[in-house]
């Protein structure tokens, strides 16, 4: 059904070019078809996995001739895409194997081929992936155990080589662990087993002697009180070992090539093509360490017949259904809804109580040091999506993990307690903010016998966050009376000239004397006119060193602010309208300091504006970074240390450097491609009235790259500058506070330093990219050896994370 009539006469060549058309169309469906087949097999389906198996082999054996290379690229695209599938997918390569020998030897050379591919695009999970998938091979006859044995070889001994990155070397050793539970049974009593006790042997030397001098940065919880905090690789390990002891033995890896042994048994084995790793690996970026998540043990658990048991921490079977986890999140996280669906697709799911596992999990992922792999909203909305999936089992066990936390938040990285205080008040505010409060009244009595106590300020933070999503009278509605001590206070404003006093009477006059200004539409020196009542220093006569106009600066601030308070929408149009105004009042960086402290004031009771506002001052290039930071340093904001819109202001303030630098970078780029065009084009003018056009068009674009390359100076400059001010605070803040409690002999780590200690490590490996640029000038000028051991031992610790 081409389309075409068969009586329209074709021209030359016409039916040649309709066959081909068609040939490829009929290519396209039967790619289609097979893809789909390799894709969909081991799904749920009325037949058994075996009688599948067998019918795809047939299909794929007839057109293995001429579609040889799609079908062996499909099989290795959907290990990786779906590793769930992993022994499924050995086992078809088993049974082709058997089929065409020379086939198997092709699908080594493509996947080594591969492996070098995804190691130059330092594609990692997928690498992992990929040599689990060749691991497997050796299951089902494919691979010859000595072959997979001396490609491991070549992996641990680069790790093992002096001078190797420590982020390098433990990628290396965890590629070649985390295939171990699948081939593990497969050695344990083969020819080559005396080679695989070696290989372990060498494995556990090279794992207990790594220095892991960074666990401080990255542990959720200080204390190992009920479960301990694991290193990822020192997990592994420690559930390998507890494989090995039990003889390699797992509740959870599907092996379909069992039913097939004597068949598989049949085939010819092969020998894996020479493979090196890259000479240039050391400066590639690999996965960075990590604290795997405990929250759950197996006798948080029901213990009822109907509940399958939950794996202790040190099983391989905790592994194995975590792996399979983040595995579906990894491949389906755009699409929240069937990320959620395929998670409570997982095979397996009757002997494990994945609700407990699916809960600890993503928590551990929206509680993972520095940042979640994925946007924390991802996280919550999984969360939301999977409690509405599974009403009668899971919101009962997320209510139980929530539980655990809040018991041990005294413990808990500061961090990550407002990071699962905004998760939680997001959480609330999807199921109508229903909780069982009355299990958290202690928080009220705590308040006021210590309002400084972890518990009623997480639960202060909670609620604050909770005010940006509604409106405060619907937060007094649905929170307990209980706990109105513990709720924020109405947003409003606090203008300071609404009201003539005899403390404020010229300032008030002048404030509306610059609003009838602003009214008339005046310019900006009738408007600066306006406040000629007012001195050109302090209010109150006080020596200003650098001088500014503090009262009139206080004024005018004031008043843009009475004027766009309305909307978000009204601030942006009020600061762009009365820019020239601001300026003219700032005329120096204490100027500037003194503008956030006016605003803050104003907005004292509405932290969400704040925030706001800082984006807006930096946005309209109003108010410098270092200005800004300076002032979340000063001691005007000292009692507000503890609050997490203070560090919220800190971020916005670092985040728009960095994404200043980039976007002037990537400018950079586009005008130097630009003027190499047209250097090129001036090169070939045809002739000298052209040439000299073109000669002025690259002296302007040559302008153009030098105006990139200053304005990228000045964002290096400021944003070196901002970082530099960052750690010289908090080393000043946190020496001062050892200094008075020495002197006072009062407890040095109390509460607010260890807060404020994680605040600066977090910091730190947060925005390690733009901090290790600086790591010269912060050992030379600020982490000297003199400093405070607990404030030097955060370099250190650093200096081993990014290692």
């Amino acid at each position: 059904s081409s389309g075409i009539n068969a009586e329209w006469p074709l021209r030359p060549g016409e039916q040649v070019r309709i066959n081909r058309k068609r040939k490829f169309e009929e290519d396209d469906d039967l790619n289609t078809r097979l893809e789909e087949l390799i894709k969909r097999i081991g799904e749920k389906s009325q037949e058994s996995l075996e009688t599948n198996l067998e019918r795809l082999v047939d299909i794929l054996d007839q057109e293995i001739t001429t579609k040889k290379e799609f079908i062996l690229n499909s099989l290795v695209q959907n290990a990786i895409k779906q590793p769930e599938k992993i022994t499924i997918y050995s086992t078809l390569v088993g049974l082709l194997n058997v089929k065409m020998f020379s086939t198997g030897g092709e699908f080594l050379v493509l996947i080594m081929e591969k492996l070098g591919a995804l190691i130059d695009d330092a594609e990692w999970r997928s690498v992992q992936l990929l040599v689990r998938f060749l691991a497997d091979l050796i299951n089902c006859n494919v691979v010859m155990g000595a072959s997979l044995l001396r490609l491991f070889d070549t992996f641990i001994a680069t790790a093992a080589e002096p001078g190797v990155k420590p982020s390098m070397r433990d990628f290396l050793l965890y590629t070649v662990m985390q295939c171990l539970p699948w081939i593990g049974l497969y050695f344990n009593d083969s020819k080559d087993e005396v080679e695989f006790e070696r290989l372990l042997d060498i494995l556990e030397t090279e794992v207990e002697k790594r220095n892991k001098v960074y666990m401080a940065s990255i542990r959720v919880w200080s204390s190992d009180n009920p479960l301990p905090q694991i290193e990822y690789m020192d997990s592994l390990w420690l559930q390998i070992k507890n494989m090995r002891n039990n003889n390699w033995e797992d509740n959870w890896i599907i092996r379909p090539y069992v039913a097939f042994e004597s068949k598989l048994e049949s085939s010819l084995q092969h020998p894996l093509p020479q493979f090196e790793l890259p000479p240039d690996l050391e400066h590639t970026q690999f996965p960075l360490p990590y604290v795997v998540f405990r929250i759950f043990d197996t006798q948080d658990v029901p213990n009822r017949p109907e509940v399958p048991k939950l794996p202790r921490f040190n099983s391989i079977d905790r592994f194995l259904v975590e792996d399979a986890i983040l595995n579906v999140i990894n491949s389906k996280n755009m699409t929240k809804k069937e990320c959620a669906e395929c998670l409570l697709r997982i095979s397996g799911r009757s002997s494990m109580p994945l609700n407990y596992m699916l809960v600890e999990v993503l928590f551990g992922g929206l509680l993972e040091l520095p940042v979640p792999r994925y946007p924390e909203l991802f996280y919550g909305s999984i969360l939301i999506q999977l409690c509405q999936l599974m009403a009668d089992h899971l919101p009962q066990v997320l209510a139980q993990a929530v539980a655990y936390v809040y018991e041990r938040l005294d413990t808990m990285n500061t961090v990550l307690v407002d990071r699962f205080g905004s998760w939680f008040a997001y959480f609330l505010s999807n199921f109508k903010y229903h909780w069982t409060w009355s299990e958290w009244e202690e928080c009220v009595k705590l308040n006021k016998t210590d309002p400084n106590h972890p518990k009623p300020k997480f639960l202060k933070e909670v609620f604050l966050k909770l005010l940006w999503l509604t409106f405060h009278e619907k937060l007094k509605d649905v929170i307990p009376d209980e706990f109105a001590s513990l709720l924020p206070l109405k947003p409003g404003y606090n203008h300071k000239f609404a009201e003539v006093t005899a403390e404020n009477n010229l300032q008030s006059k002048c404030a509306k004397a610059l609003i009838e200004s602003i009214k008339n539409r005046e310019g900006v020196e009738m408007m600066i006119g306006s406040l000629d009542p007012l001195p050109d220093g302090a209010m109150d006569g006080r020596e200003l060193d650098p001088v500014y106009p503090e009262a009139k600066l206080e004024v005018v601030v004031q008043t843009i602010l009475r004027v766009g308070c309305k909307s978000i929408s009204h601030i942006s149009v009020a600061l762009n309208r009365f820019r020239d105004l601001l300026l003219a009042v700032m005329p120096n960086q204490d100027a500037k300091v003194c503008c956030l402290k006016i605003t803050f004031s104003f907005f004292k009771t509405n932290h969400q504006l704040m925030c706001i506002m800082i984006e807006k001052y930096l946005n309209f290039q109003l108010i410098e970074p270092s200005c800004i930071v300076s002032w979340i340093f000063s001691p005007y904001m000292l009692p507000h240390f503890d609050r997490l819109y203070l560090w919220q202001m800190l971020d916005t303030t670092i985040k728009f450097c960095i994404k200043r630098c980039d976007r002037i970078k990537k400018e950079l780029e586009k005008s130097k491609i630009k003027l190499n065009e047209k250097k090129d084009q001036e090169t070939n003018a045809p002739d000298p009235d052209i040439a000299e056009q073109r000669r002025q068009l690259c002296a302007a674009a040559e302008e153009e790259v030098e105006h990139y390359v200053k304005l990228l100076e000045d964002a290096e400059r400021s944003q070196k500058e901002v970082f530099l001010i960052v750690v010289q605070r908090f080393i000043m803040i946190l020496t001062d506070h050892i200094v008075k409690s020495e002197q006072e002999s009062r407890y040095t780590q109390t509460l607010w330093f260890r807060c404020t200690r994680d605040r600066l490590r977090q910091t730190l490996v947060k925005y390690r990219r733009e901090v290790k640029r600086y790591m010269v000038t912060l050992q030379t000028l600020l982490f000297t050896p003199e400093i405070e051991p607990k404030i030097l031992e955060c370099f250190t610790q650093f200096k081993g994370y990014i290692a």
